[in-house]
């Protein structure tokens, strides 16, 4: 999704400041889909009040400048429907644990073994706060995404642990035939 359908996203919630929008996208649920910035959330602001996507109220304070409120104008709520509608396109997974694990076999098997150790900690904590995180009061789109979460990351974590000790033998194996051929 393109900063102008993510401010529209945020915006279809209530209207809120570009400070307000930016503290939104960096936390959960929206973090984990989409990353942005100031830098480009303001030009997308600028754009979508101009095309009347948006409308913005000034709000005046003391020894700053005024606050800019926007709102999602109908002509917003109908380019979000609109991109929202569209299918969406294949999902860009960027992860620096995977880039690790793909060039693993350049780490000593100790160390790549703490980080597998140190990515199941992590899930571990991470599904137990999704799963103490009340979404009662969610819609059933953010339900659904919820529980599609916890299904994900807890499919993450069951590889990790099931496949970690067959990976630890491979690599003891792998350094005792390096061994074997050094001393040759």
């Amino acid at each position: 999704m393109d900063t102008k359908t993510l401010c529209l996203a945020v915006l279809a919630r209530g209207p809120a400041s570009g400070y307000e929008i930016k503290k939104t996208l960096e936390q959960p649920p929206h973090s984990l889909f989409q990353d942005t910035s100031f830098g480009s959330i303001y030009p997308a602001l600028t754009r979508l009040a101009e095309e009347g996507s948006v409308t913005v109220t000034a709000f005046a304070q003391q020894n700053r400048p005024a606050k800019k409120v926007f709102a999602l104008s109908d002509i917003g709520h109908a380019r979000l429907v609109e991109a929202l509608s569209q299918p969406p396109g294949p999902d860009r997974f960027r992860s620096d644990f995977l880039f690790t694990l793909l060039n693993g076999d350049l780490l000593p098997p100790a160390l790549l073994l703490r980080t597998i150790d140190g990515r199941i900690a992590e899930l571990e904590e991470k599904l137990r706060a999704m799963k103490d995180h009340d979404d009662s009061d969610a819609s059933p789109c953010g339900t659904f995404l919820h529980g599609l979460g916890i299904a994900y990351y807890g499919a993450v974590l069951t590889y990790l642990r099931d496949h970690r000790p067959q990976l630890a033998e491979a690599l003891a194996h792998q350094a005792a035939d390096d061994q074997k051929r050094a001393a040759e």
